[in-house]
């Protein structure tokens, strides 16, 4: 009866280090899945919204005179629709868009043509980029830059 004793003893305040290094694994994996699932949301919308911006700023060049916001479209007016989540398709949730770069040019055989508004059948390119921030609180992770970009042919 002795033995038992003094092995339980021994064994006193063992499950308390057991909870601890489970707890820090586990809560490690789970920050660290949904850190994942952040980067892979934002590369997603990062690269829908270059296609969307790139579409609305084709159908918005030099000589567009009937649609009534941004027409002719300039860099600005592209960069409001990306960061802009009133009925343009492109919710924000999730984004930070201080963290937001859009930028625009326009293209004619692989060179800057003019500056925006683009002018009927030259390249429009709209080029984002995103400082991504990982939250993990538990392993630090560097920030991480993500980049997308599209070029359409800006229509008559």
């Amino acid at each position: 009866m002795t033995g038992r004793v003094q092995s339980r003893r021994r064994d006193r305040g063992s499950a308390i280090i057991e909870f601890a290094i489970s707890a820090v694994v586990l809560l490690t994996v789970l920050f660290g899945i949904i850190d994942v699932g952040r980067a892979l949301y934002a590369y997603d919308w990062l690269s829908h919204s270059a296609r969307a911006a790139t579409r609305w700023a084709m159908v918005r060049g030099n000589e567009c005179s009937q649609l009534p916001v941004g027409c002719p479209a300039v860099a600005n007016d592209v960069n409001s629709y990306v960061k802009n989540t009133n009925g343009n398709g492109l919710d924000t949730t999730g984004i930070d868009t201080s963290q937001l770069t859009v930028t625009m040019h326009c293209y004619v055989g692989g060179t800057v043509a003019s500056p925006p508004p683009c002018v009927p059948r030259t390249w429009v390119n709209v080029s984002l980029a995103y400082h991504f921030q990982f939250l993990s609180p538990l392993i630090p992770l560097p920030a991480w830059d993500m980049h997308s970009s599209s070029q359409r042919i800006v229509q008559e």
